[in-house]
């Protein structure tokens, strides 16, 4: 009987080491530090970056577009100044300025 025993555990013993050794490499290529999860989140890491990346390097071009337009050659000194006079609201010495009378709000009777 107890021979038998022992030539049951022996033949038990290689596939138990077997499934213990398919189980370890089972569970690190899902949990470990370069398993599937850990992927997954260092791919969302990498697209976060992409999209940062995207963002600044739209931002750069838009920059780099405007720093281009102050060379002398490209800027229309009319548009310059007209553009100039609406942002501050001022008119030229030589603009008909037609003042109307200020419109007050409507009043709603309730």
């Amino acid at each position: 009987m107890l021979r038998t025993l022992k030539l049951r555990l022996q033949a038990l013993l290689p596939p138990a080491i077997f499934l213990a050794i398919t189980w370890y490499f089972g569970w690190n290529a899902l949990h470990g530090s370069r398993g599937l999860e850990a992927q997954a989140v260092e791919q969302a890491a990498l697209e976060k970056a992409n999209a940062s990346y995207q963002s600044t390097d739209a931002s750069l071009t838009q920059w780099e577009t405007q720093v281009a337009d102050l060379s002398d050659k490209s800027i229309v000194r009319d548009e310059l100044e007209e553009q100039a006079r609406q942002e501050l609201y001022l008119a030229s010495p030589a603009d008909i300025v037609v003042q109307l009378p200020a419109m007050t709000p409507p009043v709603i009777q309730k």
